[in-house]
């Protein structure tokens, strides 16, 4: 009779186990962004300073300076020449991606007097800058259809 409840017990463990890992695979399953990933792999830095805002746009408000409006941001501590800002579970969709290299890491990009950025920038698709402004939302947008995608900004510096 002990040995049942003991044979009980080890099959409802069991049991439960299989079933907890067999939820755990049908949630990832369930969630299309599970394994979706989507990369900016930020180049041209010339010092290993500060830190990089990275953020992404779905809509043409606030592109590209206001990252407090972006869908998605981070930050990330720079340590070389290349950084890469990296968005677990991203959703499918059209974006577009603005960074700043942080100098002195105030949590946001300095400009000078009349406006033009004074800290390195960058943007999806290397847009350029208007003549009296920042690039636009639609020459920097992408589409993402999922999976582990990387897009590549150079950053830009405004003393060249």
């Amino acid at each position: 009779m002990v040995w049942n409840k003991v044979v009980g017990t080890a099959s409802v463990v069991a049991v439960l186990a299989g079933a907890w890992s067999s939820s755990s695979r049908a949630e990832v399953d369930n969630d299309p962004a599970a394994n979706n990933t989507l990369t900016l792999e930020i180049t041209g830095v010339r010092e290993a300073e500060g830190r990089m805002a990275c953020a992404l746009f779905w809509q043409n408000k606030g592109f590209p300076r206001k990252h407090r409006r972006a869908l998605r941001r981070t930050w990330v501590d720079v340590e070389g020449s290349t950084v890469k800002c990296v968005f677990k579970r991203a959703g499918l969709g059209e974006y577009a991606a603005s960074v700043f290299l942080d100098l002195n890491e105030n949590g946001k990009l300095d400009t000078s007097a009349i406006g033009t950025p004074s800290e390195p920038w960058g943007v999806s698709q290397n847009a350029k800058a208007k003549r009296f402004g920042p690039p636009l939302y639609k020459d920097a947008k992408f589409s993402y259809r999922g999976g582990e995608v990387t897009i590549p900004i150079t950053l830009n510096y405004e003393s060249d």
